[in-house]
């Protein structure tokens, strides 16, 4: 997600008024398109320079602003774990600095059939991520239960690929059954791709890549944290290109940004106290229609005043975290 201000630089008057399931769906093919051309850009223009980084910000004004119309569907996620077995600096979802944390899965069905409830088993998207998912002993049933509740959604995980020929025959076979696809994030570290293609061919499964590219991933971009909250809502809300697109649910409840549903782990970890207001959680089984959830997600949040979204670090080189609060700060 850290490069979709490239993408909707080009993508500016392609997203305008509301967008239906079936618009999107017809979309994906110049998506790719456009991802290719932001994959691409970086070769002519630095990350590091501020003609990328002013398009950036830019980019992501104007993502932002497509995702500010109010929702008539909703793509929501869960982490099935918050830990990881790699350590990356800057990981968004503060993984390096979370303690072990397994999605509990009695608390989850119990979400995912309220959901259901609300949306009439129908979702944009559903995707599984982390942290590593693959690390959660019970990862089939977190997606025959998200297949059971929503037949018809597209079902996605996001993985860094090191465990999947690990995996049993027994994962993939159910994977082909609840038509879970798989989407790689392309860190430069070493895993057979092609071998985990063929897996996917044997069962059918759709492989994809975090951000369109299989091209392996060498620099990371850092969105800091203001914690003093100083940050003005309204700048950090519009150029946030987690609006509408990062939702997470979390034991029983809803939040707009998976920076807010992970702030824990870097409270604990760093002893800070960047404070999360019940304006901030939507609390999903008091919610009687979807329509308080779509409300619920196109307003700033109280929260918004820790990013500093306009700081926006570009080009740091993929490595491994120190668990040094400057990497998140």
């Amino acid at each position: 997600m850290e490069n979709d201000g490239i993408l909707a630089v080009a993508k500016k008057s392609t997203f305008r008024g509301l967008w239906t399931v079936e618009q999107k769906n017809k979309s994906l093919n110049f998506d790719n398109l456009l991802r290719n051309f932001r994959n691409n850009i970086v070769k002519i223009i630095p990350e590091n320079s501020l003609l990328f980084k002013w398009m950036t910000i830019q980019g992501l004004k104007m993502n932002a602003k497509k995702h500010h119309s109010s929702l008539t569907s909703l793509a929501m996620g869960v982490y099935a774990t918050e830990h990881c077995n790699l350590n990356c600096k800057c990981c968004t979802a503060f993984s390096p600095i979370a303690k072990e944390t397994f999605l509990n899965i009695e608390s989850y069905k119990k979400d995912m059939v309220k959901l259901a409830e609300l949306t009439g088993g129908k979702l944009s998207s559903f995707y599984v991520t982390g942290g590593e998912p693959l690390l959660h002993p019970r990862i089939l049933d977190i997606f025959g239960i998200a297949r059971d509740c929503f037949p018809e959604t597209t079902i996605s995980f996001m993985t860094n690929g090191i465990l999947l020929l690990k995996m049993p025959k027994t994962f993939w076979e159910q994977c082909g059954q609840y038509a879970v696809s798989i989407n790689i994030s392309r860190y430069p570290i070493h895993i057979d791709i092609e071998k985990i293609k063929e897996k996917g061919k044997v069962h059918n499964i759709k492989i994809d890549y975090v951000g369109g590219s299989d091209v392996p991933v060498k620099s990371m971009w850092k969105y800091p944290l203001d914690v003093e909250g100083k940050q003005p809502l309204s700048r950090s809300y519009d150029i946030c290109s987690q609006i509408n697109r990062c939702i997470t649910m979390k034991e029983g409840k809803i939040y707009a940004c998976n920076t807010i549903a992970g702030i824990g782990h870097f409270n604990q970890y760093f002893n800070k106290e960047l404070e999360i207001t019940e304006e901030d959680v939507l609390e999903l089984h008091k919610v009687k229609e979807v329509k308080e959830i779509y409300e619920y997600l196109c307003t700033p949040k109280p929260f918004c005043k820790y990013c500093n979204r306009k700081g926006v670090v570009l080009g740091i080189q993929y490595g491994g975290s120190k668990r040094e609060i400057e990497e998140w700060t």
